[in-house]
């Protein structure tokens, strides 16, 4: 049990760094609720590892942990097949297209594709594969929908509609697949006819060169 227990605890150390490098001891302690003690003691834990290091009295990620990453990023199933089918999706209307995977309350970015108008035109939010949205988003809305249904999720401010739809959903995994488009290029009428039809023959797509259940 305690053993258990301090593996979860370095993983909620390790967490914490999502808000940016530099971390003292003190905000540590205080984004995991864990006394400075156990803190310390566990981030030497990593250091020894070589997963963190120590500047003077802050802390770092190492990139040792992209080997893990990347070993991640290997079993997702995304190949360049799939990468190129997404550029595709972006390209073809001038958006970005993510697959994102069912985290515990959130929806994590597995594969992401912009295209070059939507990287001038678009207020481009700092996405990337790795990141994780919330569930007020339209991809994780859409994760375990029925096959005919769709989510949106609507952001008036940076003039820009996201829609999504169920990937896959499984025992083990659950994938959505999202769309997201500039205002000024598509009426409400075109993103629920066109770009909804579009993004279900993309899944097809997908799905066979991801090689996930019948299609």
């Amino acid at each position: 049990m305690n053993d258990n227990r301090s593996v979860q605890r370095c993983l909620a150390i390790l967490r914490s760094f999502r808000s940016g490098p530099g971390q003292s001891l003190t905000a540590l302690s205080k984004a995991v609720d864990l006394p400075h003690s156990t803190v310390l003691r566990l981030l030497k834990t990593l250091q020894g590892e070589g997963y963190v290091r120590q500047e003077g009295t802050l802390w770092s990620l190492t990139p040792q942990l992209l080997e893990i990453g990347f070993a991640a990023l290997a079993n997702t199933g995304v190949n360049d097949l799939i990468q190129a089918s997404l550029q595709a999706l972006a390209d073809r209307c001038s958006g970005a297209v993510n697959i994102g995977e069912k985290g515990k309350d959130e929806v994590i970015i597995i594969a992401r594709a912009t295209s070059e108008t939507e990287r001038r035109k678009i207020l481009v939010v700092n996405l990337r594969v790795g990141n994780s949205m919330d569930s007020n988003s339209a991809l994780y809305s859409a994760l375990d929908l029925p096959e005919d249904q769709w989510s949106i999720a609507l952001y008036p401010r940076r003039n820009v509609t996201t829609i999504g739809i169920s990937l896959f959903s499984g025992p083990v995994r659950s994938l959505a697949l999202g769309l997201s488009v500039n205002d000024d290029d598509y009426s409400r009428e075109q993103i629920e006819s066109e770009l909804v039809h579009d993004l279900r023959a993309k899944r097809d797509e997908i799905r066979r060169l991801m090689n996930l259940g019948e299609v």
